[in-house]
Formats: structure tokens, sequence, C-alpha cells
């Protein structure tokens, strides 16, 4: 395995060959990769035919607590499925059965009007571009409980190089491309977590779990901390992930079977729960961990069958994953949506659009009353076509059952309110398309003051997003930068101060508007007022108006100089102003003087002499 590590790492820099992935505490997940797929043997070497019982007794706990997780899930996991058969049925998964066949099948028979479908994607597209643009900065690094405006420069430095490797981490994996997902299934089901791996090529790698797929836990905080999940691999696929070696056997007996067998699915199960330690048969305590310290601990194993071994144990310092949800009531575990509150107008909008489309059809093409001479006789309803009828008579041939006229204008103004109640008043569609439907022209000032009216609909999620999704995801983020050597060591100034992040998103930036706004207008008056009375100035500090500001907006720090810095460069000005001025008045008394000695060159006194000559002695006598 040695020597195909080293062959792979010379097509892939970031592998190093001196090191197996093992060597490097690196999961074998975490580098599962084609690459390494094709240096798998055909039969591993270590083949363990007993069965491990702290393995049973592990086994045991997670799936009883799985199944007990079920339990609890299942008031849910009905309410998903009505989210998902009118919202967003791509993304919902019944039952977790393997070999399924009928996936490519049709999934939205449901769906006849797609107002909502469209409305949520325009709320999640709005949500991830708002609190995690891919464009523009949406959160800064800063000390916490310090003034950040004085700190010095190598300080602020280093808190703008730590946000940048970690910018430049999200924008080189899927980072962005699975909150895109996310936020998808957040607006929809409430709730959407999302696993945050170390990887060996891109650095981190995430995983959104399908709704169906994950089963959740909070903590006494309220807080999610376990997450256990279900979903169907391959045996190609959980080689790859897990390596052969830690398979169980019948997946290794797949595996050196090949052909057909490597595309047979099996359910494998995952468990992130704290590492509390659990007890065994004999009713002793031990850790699956093997003793080692984490705060949480990670297994993977093949669900429905008694396996030798689990795939993969592993503990985490950190918490691998986020759970963000739209909003909580108690203790829930799971969320409620945006969707949710928006499905019974959904519902009833795809039935207005059935009776409707029965209408129009039953006015176009209505049900027929026929002559009992027709039957077994040919007939068309078709333009230009005859039916011959014996015996015509007025009770003879065809005729509607009933005359059908429907008054289809209030039906199309009830489906069009409805349509925007869902579009504007379930997924917030006029905040953030509110630009494309404003038809009145508007100033700025008044621009701005419709949006930060409409985005206090939206506090609550902003806050509770910053809190259970973006914030862990950063803290998780710099701590696998830091063990990649990516990050700089702190200035000595910065050592045992706790850092912190504070979010410069577009929203986040327009529910802060109050006070940026009363900033410039504050300004502005100063400005007029100065005009009149200039000493009014006197009031305001100008370099600490304009740092707030600037803070305030989310600018880096290292566009502002330091306050020392500052004064040196006035120092400077001042002395510079000092010595143009002293030029200037030496300029102007040569000047003067020289006017002076023109002027007196210019005045006779008599005897061919001027006051010039007769100041300096050298006139003439008369």
């Amino acid at each position: 395995m040695r020597n195909s590590v080293a062959m792979a790492s010379r097509r892939y820099p970031g592998m190093a060959a001196s090191q197996p992935p093992e060597e490097k505490g690196l999961a074998h997940y975490e580098k599962a990769g084609a690459t390494l797929l094709s240096f798998e043997p055909a039969q591993s070497k270590e083949k363990s035919t007993g069965l491990d019982q702290e393995w049973i007794d592990l086994r045991s706990h997670l799936e009883s607590r799985l199944r007990q997780m079920t339990n609890w899930r299942l008031s849910w996991w009905r309410h998903w499925s009505l989210l998902a058969e009118n919202i967003l049925p791509r993304r919902y998964h019944w039952l977790i059965t393997p070999n399924t066949m009928a996936r490519g099948g049709p999934i939205n028979q449901t769906i006849i009007d797609s107002t909502g479908t469209r409305a949520m994607r325009i709320c999640a597209a709005g949500l991830k571009e708002g609190l995690t643009s891919t464009s523009r900065p949406w959160f800064k690094v800063e000390i916490d409980g310090v003034d950040n405006t004085v700190l010095p420069d190598d300080a602020l430095n280093w808190l703008d190089h730590v946000g940048d490797v970690i910018y430049s981490v999200m924008a080189k994996s899927n980072f962005y491309d699975s909150l895109t997902q996310l936020f998808e299934d957040l607006t929809t089901f409430g709730t959407s977590p999302m696993l945050i791996y170390e990887d060996e090529q891109d650095v981190i790698r995430c995983y959104v779990a399908c709704t169906g797929e994950y089963y959740l836990a909070v903590s006494s905080a309220h807080r999610v901390e376990s997450l256990y999940t279900q979903r169907v691999m391959t045996i190609s696929q959980i080689v790859q992930h897990f390596g052969l070696e830690n398979c169980p056997n019948d997946v290794q007996q797949m595996w050196r079977t090949k052909g057909a067998s490597l595309d047979v699915e099996r359910i494998v199960a995952m468990a992130i729960e704290p590492s509390f330690p659990i007890l065994n048969s004999s009713g002793q305590s031990f850790s699956p961990l093997r003793g080692r310290q984490f705060s949480w601990r990670e297994v993977y194993w093949v669900w429905g069958s008694s396996t030798e071994r689990p795939l993969s144990v592993r503990g985490f310092h950190d918490e691998p994953f986020i759970c963000p949800r739209w909003a909580t009531t108690s203790n829930d575990p799971y969320g409620r949506s945006a969707g949710m509150d928006a499905l019974p107008d959904i519902m009833q909008l795809q039935l207005m659009q059935k009776r409707k489309a029965e209408a129009i059809e039953k006015h176009v093409n209505p049900p027929l009353l026929a002559s009992a001479d027709l039957k077994n006789q040919p007939s068309s309803s078709l333009p230009g076509k005859v039916t011959y009828v014996a015996n015509l008579g007025p009770q003879s041939g065809m005729r509607p059952v009933y005359e059908v006229s429907p008054e289809l204008q209030y039906m199309v103004q009830d489906i069009e309110q409805t349509q925007k109640r869902i579009a504007d008043g379930g997924f917030f569609n006029d905040l953030f398309l509110m630009m494309a439907q404003t038809t009145k022209e508007m100033t700025a000032a008044e621009v701005a003051e419709r949006k930060q009216e409409k985005l206090q609909v939206l506090g609550p999620i902003i806050d509770r997003f910053q809190n259970e999704g973006a914030g862990p995801a950063i803290r998780r983020i710099y701590a696998i930068a830091r063990r990649r050597g990516l990050i700089q060591p702190a200035p000595d100034s910065l050592r045992g101060l706790p850092m912190t992040i504070r979010y410069v998103s577009l929203l986040v930036l327009a529910q802060k508007a109050a006070a940026t706004s009363a900033m410039e207008r504050l300004a502005a008056m100063m400005g007029n007022m100065a005009g009149v009375k200039p000493e009014v100035l006197d009031n305001v500090d100008e370099d600490e108006f304009i740092r707030d500001y600037g803070h305030m907006l989310g600018n880096k720090h290292k566009i502002f100089r330091d306050p020392k810095k500052v004064a040196a460069i006035r120092q400077q000005r001042q002395q510079a102003q000092s010595q143009q001025q002293q030029q200037a008045m030496m300029m102007q008394g040569s000047a003067h003087a020289a006017q002076t000695a023109k002027v007196l060159s210019d005045t006779p006194v008599g005897a061919g002499n001027n006051a010039l000559d007769l100041m300096l002695g050298g006139g003439r006598m008369m």
C-alpha cells in the first residue's frame, strides 16, 4: 500500500509519498477517489473470521438508539412527505431501500402549478447569496471583547490573513455548492445537516444529507449534538470509501467477484454523537475510541446484518457537522420551515388549478347525451365530420348533458391571489425581487427604507443560521486549516485572546443599516451646520467616526492606518506646511524689498541723483 500511495503522489502532488494516509491522521474516505481505488488489492490480506465483542456491544447501542430516533422522527417524516410531494420531491426518501431500480420514475405527479417550487428556489437563492455570498465577504475574524480598531498592525494583518485562508478553502472545495442545496432543504423542510470532512486534495469536503436519510437528537441546551444517517452505497463505493481491509467479509467477497457485484447496494449507517463510554455485556465501561480523548465519535457500519467489524471508527475534537434549522419549538430536534407555512396555500393552488382545467375541459369538450340509435354506431365530434342518425327528431342525436359556462376571470383572480400569498407571504419573494416587482420610480432612500422594513421578517432565520450554520462551519474550517499548516502563527500581541466571528453579509448589513444611516444623517447635518458655525465640528472625533463607519460596513482592517502612523503623517504634513509658509514669507519679503528698491531708484532727488543712490551714499553733490 505504501508503494501505491507513492505512485498516486506523483499524479497528485497534495499527497505525500513518504506518509501513507493512516500516518497523516486522515480517514480513508477523506482521500477516497478513483486513484486509491485502483490500488486496492483483489483480496484483503487481513481477513478476520471472529466477532469482536466490543463491536457487538457498540453495534447494539447504535442500532437500538437508531430505532428509537426513528420512532421520534415518525411525525416529521410524514409531514416531510407532504412537503416533498408538493414542493421538492427529488430531495426526499420515504424509505432507505437498496437496489431500487425505479428511482428514475416521475416524482412530481402531484405538482400541477409549480409556483411553490419556483418561489422556494428564489427564497433559497436569496438567502444563500444574502448570507454566504460567493462574490463578496460575508464574515470577518476579530478578537472578542477588544476594540479591534486600535489593535496593532501585525494583529490586524493576521486576522485578515485568517479570513483570507478560510475564504480560499471555501472557494476551492464544494462548500458553496453544498450550501445551495442546504438552503433549499432548509427553506422546504426546516432542517438540513451538512457534514464537513477534511479532504486530502481540497482541504475540506462537504456532504448534505437528503431528507429522510438523517436522524437528530439535541442536548440540554437544545443544540443538535447527535446525527445518525442511513444511505445506500454500492460495493465499489464502500470499498473506495472505507478501504477493503475495513469491509465485512460479504463485501470483500463481492469485491473479489467483481462484475455485476460491484453495483450491488448495501445500507450504510453512520452515527456521530458525544464520546461517552458504553457498558459491555459484562457490565464494564469501555471507550470505542480505545481510550483516546475526543469530544465526538463517528462510527460507520453496514446496517441490517451481523458484520464482523465496523467500517470506520474515529474521533473528532471539533464538531464535524452543522445542522441549521429554520425555527424550533421547545426541545424538538427538527425545525419548522417556510415551506410548512406555505403548504396549505400550495395544496389549495394545486386543487384550484385542477378544477379550472376541468371547467375548461367540460366547456370545450362537454359530456354528451346521445340517442339510443347511436349505440354501436360510428360517431364523431370532430369539426367537419357527420354523424348519421335514423329517425332524426327533437330528442335524437347528441347534445351536452348540461351546459358549462365557467366564469374563468374570477377563478384566475383567486389563483393569482393564492400564488401571491405563496411567493410573497410564504417565501419572501417580494423581498428578494423587490426591484423587479416595483412599478413606480423610487428614490434610493425609499428603496432602503422599504428593504429595511421587510428584512425585519427575516431577522430570526438570519440569527439562527449564524448560530447553528455559519458559525460552526467557520470554526470547523479554521480548525482543519490550522492542522494543515495553512494558517500562520498568531503574533505575540494576540496570545491568549479569544477570536470571534462578525458577519458582514448583505442581509446582515441591511439589518444594521439603521446604525449606518444614523451616522450618515449626522454627517450630513453637521456639514450643513458647519457652513454657518464651523466650530460645531469640534463635537465629533472624525477619526473614530470614519473607523466605526468602516467597521460597520465590514471593511478589512488593513485598509485603515494605525493611529500612530496617522499622527506621524499629520505631523509631517504640518512640518511641510510650515516650511512652505516660511518659504512663501521669505519670497514675499524679497519681492517687497525689490519693489521698494525700484521705487527709490525711480525717485529723483536732484543733481541727477535718485533716492536709492542717496541712501547708499553713492549720489553726486550739487
